[in-house]
């Protein structure tokens, strides 16, 4: 999926800058597309050499001006047009999975202990968005028909996760049963802590607000 189009949508919802892009994206789909700072000013000024956004700067006190972004007419067909194609599969390029293919380069030791990790990182990821559905649901918001499909977007990811966790675990010979649940309180490591930033996964829409969740917190 283009880029531009992700941005569209966020826009489309209201009018925003590229720092509420980039905090929307972190809380709503970065599970199924993220993006760096730099991508999306790139791809916002494009957006508007297309005539697909304005921008009208907003004066700030003590800081720079902040540029708001509003999509046009013009956006707003292409968004539309292409939420309309036959949906195609994504070509895909997963340095993790590549990893994985060459296995046999690595270290047994090694290789092994990063599967493990692996496999840990993902039961935590799954068991997160598996306690953010239970919250959106408990709280849907008056967007139902956006939210329908926001979730649906969650479960599939999160049936990807358990169908990895059960090959990682077959393959390490790892009983899941016996092993720490995935939303068990544990250590984390210093990269897993690194990760997670920013305000919770939501998937809300900017006119909504869920309670907050009990202290995690998720890029």
């Amino acid at each position: 999926m283009a880029l531009k189009f992700a941005l569209l949508g966020m826009i489309a919802l209201r009018p925003v800058s590229g720092y509420d892009i980039k905090r929307m994206i972190d809380r709503s789909i970065y599970f199924i597309w993220n993006v760096t700072g730099p991508q999306i000013y790139s791809t916002l000024r494009k957006l508007r050499e297309s005539g697909y956004v304005t921008s009208e700067s907003v004066p700030q006190k003590g800081k720079p001006d902040k540029h708001i972004h509003t999509i046009t007419g013009r956006g707003s067909a292409a968004l539309q047009d292409f939420m309309n194609e036959p949906i195609r599969a994504s070509v895909t390029r997963d340095e993790v999975l590549v990893r994985i293919f060459f296995g046999n380069f690595a270290s047994e030791k090694i290789v092994m202990r990063e599967l493990e990790s692996y496999l840990d990182r993902i039961r935590q990821e799954r068991a997160y968005m598996e306690a953010t559905e239970s919250r959106i649901e408990a709280h849907p918001g008056s967007k139902h028909q956006a939210r329908r499909f926001q979730l649906l977007s969650l479960r599939l990811k999160v049936a990807q996760y358990r169908v990895m966790e059960q090959e990682l675990a077959r393959f390490c010979r790892i009983d899941l049963n016996k092993r720490m649940p995935a939303g068990a309180p544990q250590r984390l490591s210093r990269s897993a802590k690194a990760d997670r930033r920013g305000p919770g996964l939501a998937l809300v829409y900017p006119d909504e607000h869920l309670p907050k969740e009990g202290g995690a917190r998720r890029r």
